[in-house]
């Protein structure tokens, strides 16, 4: 071997050792911020050594990306820093709503722009979006300045490239199918601890859907259906003809009401916490008086969506990709089977109210695959009053479940979710908001922060309590259902509750027609067949399928067999619905009522274009000609805008718009007449 040759392998091999040593220090970068602690880091590196190695294997692959280029020390420089940023993203993330950074989360960017200023002041949105740009300036500048390397082999490197990562996708597959790893999607906080974030980071890439289990086939779906079916009552019901008039009487079909309630769960359960009074009676007093029990959830700290859905559809999450929002993904080209859709033959109309924006994890066009038939969002209600994060306040919704209620012929499915307790809760004092003392929390919290949740908890609380007495006096039967959509964004334990699972809220059954429900300890996905199965009502493949397994809930082979059929009905043949999907998106109308115009006019005395017209808001806007033009909200009859005189026959219509400028829905066109 000639002199030339040695010094080339010489350096192949101490360039080989630099990047390896590199990424160890990036994995143990990462991991610092992943577990947040050094004793924790520590007690990672003991536990699970093999699965360090794994994760300094996956990032020396990326290093090896760089080899490709000839600009290969600014490539590796970009891949440093883009783990780096990763690892410190993570840290972020779970900080505000426990939860780690997974690759599902680009697909939420646009939503999480929209509330970035809770969780940030505007100075320091400017510093980091500033760093950001400044970062990327001189990521680009060093990339196009970095001198170029000799003659180099490229086939030669892409090869080694394509050829280890093929390695580490091999021993990935050989970890999951040897059960070494053992990835609970459960538990995301759980799983991303213990096998490291470059590891589960990057398994989020490729993990969507679900994937078709090996026992699937038209034939087993078909064995489903018949072992799950009374022969009196088929799968799909038709619809009737005629809707079921409103008597209190009629028990058998009361209205049903849902409220699902932003990051609420019995705080009690809080080992050693007091409280200088109880912070929620109301939901104390249904717990004690009332059917109440465990709901396991599938999110924490954040993933109100996924609880929805969990609920609204009677499909388990666990079975989609990690991180994964079904609203997001499948459901942005399919309808799915629903409570909505099930009880639609019954009479009833099922209508979404949530005192957030509209557009939030894409509601306004999901809502429609899911089956609703109107949604309520903040943009359609008036009297809105805001808490110090601005999130609305949820005593309007009182009025909007009633609302919504009266203006139906037949029965009513209410789906509700509340926002006021959201997150990020500061940790400095919030004037107003100190009714509840918190005495002790047994180190379990940040106190400051504990305090402002628990005060909004308490106001949460008396929303439920003048829930509950306005539909008491209504001449209608009807079955209120609450629940928690996961546990706040407190840093909270497993260890610090008594429950001992982050992922336990608590549900109550209400009524006011004295019917005696049963409230056992269940899945989200698992709680509508079972509210459902008491009243009678058993329309649906999954409805059926949950109230006939209702006894062997934690049986393996019923999870199993729902897997498959979640995967029959979203991925598969559709086999249990004899081959063709039998629900259709709705025609999804924003607002218990609709917006309406009944005429404009242009005053040239003083400049002002008014409208007149039924349910405007102060997110409705006059569009003049194809254009917004601003106009004042003064009541929800009137609204007018000062413009330059339009032309003769202009056209004019009133839109709803989300606070990102988009237009939910709108009136039909006026002209304007001569002036």
């Amino acid at each position: 071997m000639n002199d030339t040759r040695k010094k080339a392998l010489r350096q192949i091999v101490s360039e080989t050792w630099a990047m390896l040593l590199l990424s160890v220090a990036l994995v143990l970068f990462v991991e610092f911020f992943n577990h947040r602690t050094f004793a924790k880091l520590i007690a990672f590196l003991q536990e699970h050594p093999w699965m360090f190695l794994f994760n300094v294997q996956i990032i020396f692959n990326t290093f090896l990306f760089a080899e490709i280029w000839s600009r290969r020390g600014g490539v590796r420089l970009v891949v440093m820093i883009s783990w780096m940023a990763l690892g410190i993203t993570n840290y972020l993330v779970a900080s505000y709503r426990v939860l780690p950074f997974t690759t599902r989360d680009f697909f939420l960017i646009h939503d999480g722009l929209k509330m970035i200023t809770v969780y940030f002041s505007w100075p320091e949105i400017i510093f980091m979006f500033g760093g950001i740009a400044l970062l990327f300036a001189a990521i680009a500048l060093l990339l196009l300045k970095w001198k170029k390397r000799g003659p180099f082999n490229r086939l030669a490197a892409l090869t080694v490239f394509l050829l280890t990562t093929a390695a580490t996708l091999i021993v990935g597959k050989v970890l999951i199918e040897t059960h070494f790893v053992d990835w609970d999607k459960t538990s995301l906080v759980a799983a991303f601890r213990s096998y490291g974030f470059p590891y589960s980071f990057t398994y989020t890439f490729a993990d969507m859907g679900i994937p078709k289990p090996d026992e699937y086939s038209e034939k087993l779906v078909e064995e489903i259906a018949v072992d799950i079916k009374d022969p009196n009552v088929p799968l799909i019901v038709e619809p009737e003809a005629t809707l079921p008039p409103k008597t209190r009487f009629e028990a058998q079909t009361p209205n049903i009401v849902y409220v699902q309630l932003e990051s609420f769960f019995n705080v009690h359960s809080i080992l050693d916490a007091k409280f200088s009074e109880d912070p929620i009676p109301v939901f104390s007093d249904l717990m004690k008086n009332w059917p109440s029990g465990q709901l396991k959830v599938p999110s924490v700290g954040g993933g109100t969506a996924n609880t929805e859905f969990e609920v609204l559809s009677g499909m388990n999450l666990d079975y989609f990709g990690a991180g994964e929002y079904p609203y997001n993904t499948v459901l942005q080209d399919t309808t799915c089977e629903t409570v909505c859709f099930n009880l639609k033959p019954l009479g009833y109309t099922a209508t979404a109210i949530h005192n957030y924006m509209g557009t939030f994890y894409g509601r306004n066009t999901v809502y429609s695959q899911l089956g609703f038939d109107r949604f309520v969002s903040q943009e359609y209600m008036n009297g809105l009053s805001f808490n110090a994060l601005q999130w609305a306040k949820d005593g309007t919704l009182t009025g909007e479940v009633l609302k919504a209620m009266d203006t139906t012929p037949g029965r009513d499915f209410v789906f509700t979710v509340t926002v006021q307790s959201h997150g990020k809760y500061p940790s400095t004092p919030i004037e107003g908001l100190d009714r509840i003392d918190v005495t002790e929390c047994g180190g379990a919290v940040d106190p400051a922060m504990f305090k402002n949740y628990v005060n909004e908890l308490n106001e949460v609380d008396r929303f439920v309590g003048e829930l509950i007495d306005a539909l008491e006096e209504l001449d209608e039967p009807i079955v209120l259902v609450l629940y928690g959509d996961h546990l706040p964004a407190l840093g909270l334990e497993d260890s610090q509750l008594a429950c001992g699972d982050m992922y336990q809220t608590t549900y109550a059954i209400w009524n006011n027609f004295g019917m005696d429900f049963e409230a056992p300890d269940l899945q989200a996905f698992q709680l509508t067949a079972n509210v459902l199965g008491q009243l009678g009502v058993e329309n649906g493949a999954l409805m059926h399928f949950h109230q006939h397994y209702a006894a062997d809930a934690d049986d393996d082979n019923y999870l199993a067999l729902l897997r498959v059929l979640e995967y029959d009905m979203l991925y598969g043949e559709l086999a249990i619905y004899e081959g063709a999907n039998p629900y259709q998106p709705t025609a999804l109308q924003m607002g218990s009522v609709p917006i309406a115009l009944t005429g404009a006019e242009y005053d040239a005395s003083v400049g002002t274009l008014s409208a007149r017209g039924e349910n405007f808001t102060p997110c409705s806007d006059i569009v003049l000609n194809g254009a917004r033009v601003n106009a004042l909200f003064v009541d929800e009859t009137h609204l007018i805008a000062k413009i330059d005189r339009p032309a003769e026959g202009s056209e004019v219509y009133v839109g709803q718009f989300a606070p990102g400028g988009e237009e939910l829905s709108r009136t039909d066109p006026v002209k304007l007449p001569g002036n």
